[in-house]
């Protein structure tokens, strides 16, 4: 593919939703693709994969150089072909028994920032609504910026004067609940909410609560952990419509040891 001509596949979805097709878009994509994914390969092993000397590698990250268009092009087609974020992102996981190691790692966070906006390129997104703990918070930040949507955090106690409150029930013993300012989600906006743990339904529950309360657009669904399918079932239950589920660490339905790694995050 000549520089200019079209788009290449996968990746460049976060330039698509840049609604931008200039070069200093497409640099600066690969530029964190290759910040990130700096966390789990060494220089000479992405040389290996991608056909690229370490050295030059090494000074695209430090902005030592900038590659051309047609170079920048070919080597994002070349990470998506080698599967690089999803093995990157598969990585985090079996290395680590900690969740916190799992979730702090700054290049995990990047990296699944963009594959939600390879996932979700060419829809609407105007709001993002988070579960109530940091990570899930932490990553409907960065996906807010990323989507140039408004962020919309639950919080314990009220502070504004128009809220929308859900309990949910967490065990037979204990009720939490979701307060957002109404004013947060409008009506007919396009949500996609946010958590790190799909392998409990109650939170994503309530969350899809508010959203139809509010009479908004469900635009998708993400989560760090947790079947894919079962989210669906869950969605389609709940709203009556299927719409784009991403399970970062898709690794449950295979490994359910994995997800339970994760699975008192909500709690603490």
């Amino acid at each position: 593919m000549q520089g200019g001509e079209g788009h290449s596949r996968g990746l460049d979805g976060y330039q698509t939703l840049q609604a931008s097709n200039n070069d200093s878009n497409l640099k600066f994509m690969l530029f964190k693709v290759l910040s990130a994914l700096k966390h789990f390969y060494s220089f000479k092993e992405l040389e290996n994969r991608l056909g690229v000397s370490a050295q030059i590698l090494w000074r695209y990250v430090s902005l030592r150089s900038v590659p051309e268009r047609g170079t920048a092009e070919k080597l994002i087609q070349k990470i998506e072909k080698e599967g690089l974020i999803d093995e990157a992102l598969k990585k985090s996981l079996q290395e680590s028994d900690e969740p916190w190691q799992i979730l702090s790692n700054p290049g995990v966070m990047t990296l699944a920032e963009l594959k939600a906006m390879e996932i979700f390129r060419g829809e609407k997104v105007n709001v993002i609504i988070t579960g109530k703990d940091g990570y899930s918070t932490a990553f409907g930040a960065m996906l807010a910026d990323a989507f140039h949507s408004r962020l919309c955090l639950p919080s314990n106690t009220p502070y504004s004067k128009h809220v929308i409150v859900k309990n949910y029930r967490i065990s037979q013993e204990y009720l939490d609940s979701l307060i957002f300012p109404k004013e947060c989600i409008p009506r007919r906006s396009h949500v996609v909410t946010v958590l790190v743990d799909g392998t409990k339904p109650y939170q994503l529950s309530a969350l899809l609560d508010i959203v139809k309360a509010r009479q908004a657009v469900l635009t998708g669904v993400v989560v760090v952990l947790g079947s894919e399918s079962k989210i669906k079932e869950l969605v389609k239950a709940k709203i009556g419509i299927e719409v784009p589920v991403i399970s970062l660490l898709r690794f449950c339905e295979q490994d359910s040891q994995a997800c339970k790694k994760v699975s008192d995050l909500q709690g603490s």
